[in-house]
């Protein structure tokens, strides 16, 4: 192990042979160690680095004064642990680092806003456990674990993780009897067959603009849903996908749809189709 001297005389960081981070040796021991162990250098490890980069993310959220948006986490490096760290930071310095530190915290910011666009409700894999979500990271499919959940309104995770859900599995809802309303982010680009199967309670839903196929009774006799928007980037309308959804007065089928599967609008009062695909046995009454 080596030592390193820092600004502060009471805090040197410590770094291995290969002058990688190891964790920073203050007063009263070494902190933030980046390594399992109860000593290092017969000094005694007060707390380990993800613990500590945690607690003084917190602190900097509180200092930094700005508007993080949701899912986004402020970076903690070694250079902020040492601040933190030591028992003799002037005033001036610490009031210097965090408008720095600020300065390029808003700016990370604005590139996470640009490469995330469609993360608009990033959860923990525990606030996702605790609404009932599974999450297959490798497939990007969202599903429920099959408890019985008695909400009516939810909003769907955009990430989990920070993996992104770009999919609802087949009958993933099944086990939410009282589903009244659910928003799902821009961040799913498919929804798998019969995902909202038999919901008679739903009234409010949307379609994702980068859903390019509405499966197989995906909506299939949601009684209650009121009003749907297909957005133009829709191809495909697939069998029996808003079957019995007497509720709906109005579909406007978008004329980016080219294939219409049978019984699609079957129960539906008034479908309109602006493109090429229409007519019998759709359930079509306009636009033939």
């Amino acid at each position: 192990m080596q030592f390193k001297d820092t600004v502060f005389p009471d805090i040197k960081l410590v770094l291995d042979d290969d002058m990688k981070y190891v964790g920073i040796l203050s007063p009263d021991g070494i902190e933030a160690c980046a390594l399992d162990t109860a000593f290092l250098s017969d000094r005694k490890v007060l707390s380990g680095y993800g613990e500590a980069r945690r607690s003084i993310g917190r602190i900097l959220k509180s200092q930094l004064g700005l508007d993080l948006p949701k899912g986004f986490s402020v970076d903690v490096e070694p250079e902020d642990l040492i601040v933190f760290c030591t028992q003799v930071c002037p005033v001036e310095y610490m009031d210097d680092y965090l408008q720095k530190k600020r300065i390029r915290t808003a700016a990370a910011m604005e590139l996470w806003k640009l490469e995330r666009p469609w993360d608009s409700n990033p959860m923990t894999a525990a606030q996702a456990g605790a609404e009932n979500y599974t999450f297959d990271a490798e497939t990007g499919l969202l599903g429920t674990d099959g408890h019985i959940n008695l909400r009516r309104c939810i909003e769907l995770p955009s990430s989990i993780g920070g993996g992104r859900v770009t999919g609802i599995k087949t009958g993933a809802f099944v086990s939410y009897p009282n589903l009244e309303e659910i928003v799902i982010p821009e961040s799913v680009t498919q929804i798998e067959p019969y995902a909202f199967y038999d919901k008679i309670f739903l009234k409010r839903a949307n379609i994702p603009s980068r859903v390019k196929s509405i499966s197989d009774g995906v909506f299939s006799r949601c009684r209650a849903l009121a009003s749907i928007v297909i957005p133009d980037t829709v191809e495909e309308i697939c069998t029996e996908a808003f079957y019995q959804c007497s509720s709906l007065a109005t579909v406007v089928v978008p004329d980016s749809v080219a294939r219409v599967g049978q019984c699609a609008f079957i129960g539906v009062p008034h479908v309109i189709y602006h493109g090429a695909a229409r007519g019998f046995p759709w359930g079509a009454t306009i636009g033939n």
